[in-house]
């Protein structure tokens, strides 16, 4: 490996860790969303956003620690992503005391979507433009979800 490409690789892992931080930081707005639910359960959609977030988290992890194979890559974001968008209607007005916090983490989400989204139009590497291009993909849906859960 050439130089100029190690140099690559280590921008790359410094890429990743920062998206890790965002992922991170999405992930725990999810986790604290059921103590301001008096009870109440996670409706199953944020349920599987937050399952979602937990692979992200999990898949950056391998990327930065070159554990992760490129054929591994699209297997592992795919699995388990069955979402139709179209079918999914605003909260129950039981879930009010979350709606703030959800508008927060939609504009959060948003902004991870446009940040992987930027990396996938710069990335000169075959598979780190990939791995950028699936993520946006996928927090892309959990845009569209977001919105159509808050009505």
């Amino acid at each position: 490996m050439s130089l100029f490409d190690s140099l690559r690789r280590a921008g790359l892992r410094l890429i990743l860790r920062n998206a890790l931080a965002l992922e991170k930081e999405i992930y725990g707005h999810f986790l604290a969303l059921p103590e301001e639910l008096a009870g109440l359960e996670l409706p199953p959609l944020l349920e599987a956003i937050v399952q979602e977030e937990r692979e992200h988290r999990k898949v950056l992890e391998e990327l930065i620690a070159g554990r992760l194979a490129e054929e591994e890559l699209e297997k592992s974001l795919a699995e388990g992503r069955v979402h139709q968008v179209e079918e999914v209607r605003p909260l129950p007005a039981r879930y009010e005391p979350i709606r703030e916090k959800l508008v927060h983490i939609a504009e959060h989400e948003r902004a991870i979507y446009q940040f992987f989204h930027s990396l996938y139009e710069k990335s000169k590497l075959p598979f780190a433009k990939r791995a950028f291009r699936l993520l946006a993909e996928q927090e892309q849906v959990h845009v569209q979800l977001l919105e159509r859960l808050l009505g």
